[in-house]
């Protein structure tokens, strides 16, 4: 894990629980909330640090292959790696880790923003972040304050909404077709991603690609040259922030059915620790008109007074 990224995250998350002294919420329930949310933080930060050291050990090993290699020119087999079964085994343990961790910290902000907005949606909004995110975007009567959250984090719901449904639609509810569920990496680049690909790819399947593409650019969005239609829904999911709203759900659709490579673990990494460490200090920054507002101790209020 980024020391930086950490160290932001860790500070905006100090920094609200030191506000949050100057309320008084019955039953403490929303430092009941933030205590869970501490716990998720230091578990996606030991996947992580595990995943780093993985990472390394796998490069290691690569670059003794490399010199092995150059050093016997003439031998045709190399001797194995005491350690490589267990690396490239351990490697992906801990890339889908990321995934199934970073799934329950996101989660676990939605409680505290249900306390902290004044809104008040089904709770099955708040189960998860399909379920909330569809319902900040499409719904027209939102307070001022949700608005602005809305406007502050938009993008950061739709990435992580679209990168952690490929993890939960593909590697937790589809185990039935556990042959399109793989993983690659390139050793010199270090850098490793889940895929999930559709086997029976076909004419029928090009054109679904390209009837939306066409849609896309009737609009005048072009996204970077394709090699092949297989590779544009690739284009699709890598550029999820430029699909107009009312597309994404036939966008997200045909990620899903077609499949594509997962982003790097380490863009996942920032991408869940910049938007926790934002939406915190989001909400440090605006408690006075939240939902929390009632539950100011009586003594700062008349302090204002």
């Amino acid at each position: 894990m980024n020391s930086d990224k950490l160290k932001e995250l860790n500070d905006s998350f100090r920094s609200l629980e030191k506000k949050l002294a100057e309320y008084d919420m019955p039953d403490n329930l929303f430092n009941k909330f933030m205590s869970l949310l501490l716990s998720s933080t230091n578990f996606f930060e030991l996947i992580s640090t595990r995943y780093k050291n993985i990472r390394q050990k796998i490069s290691d090993i690569h670059r003794e292959d490399m010199i092995w290699i150059n050093s016997h020119p003439d031998e045709r087999v190399r001797p194995a790696h005491p350690d490589e079964n267990y690396a490239n085994a351990a490697i992906r343990v801990d890339v889908e880790s990321l995934f199934m961790f970073g799934i329950i910290l996101v989660r676990r902000t939605l409680p505290i923003i249900k306390i902290f907005i004044k809104d008040q949606p089904p709770t099955k909004t708040f189960e998860d972040v399909s379920n909330f995110y569809q319902w900040i975007m499409t719904e027209q009567n939102l307070d001022p304050l949700t608005l602005r959250l809305r406007d502050d984090l938009k993008n950061d719901f739709r990435w992580l909404n679209s990168v952690l449904r490929f993890y939960r639609n593909k590697f937790i509810e589809h185990l039935d077709i556990p042959q399109q569920q793989g993983m690659s990496f390139s050793l010199g680049g270090k850098e490793f991603s889940l895929h999930s690909y559709k086997w029976e790819f076909n004419f029928a399947d090009e054109q679904k690609i390209l009837n939306v593409k066409s849609r896309l650019e009737q609009r005048g969005i072009f996204l970077p040259k394709e090699f092949n239609p297989r590779h544009y829904v690739q284009l699709l999911f890598d550029y999820i922030l430029f699909i107009p709203e009312d597309m994404l759900k036939d966008v997200w659709n045909l990620i899903e059915d077609v499949g594509i490579d997962s982003p790097k673990p380490a863009d996942l990494i920032n991408g869940i620790n910049f938007y926790v460490s934002k939406l915190l200090l989001f909400i440090r920054n605006n408690l006075e008109k939240s939902g929390l507002e009632k539950f100011k101790k009586a003594a700062l209020l008349r302090g204002q007074t």
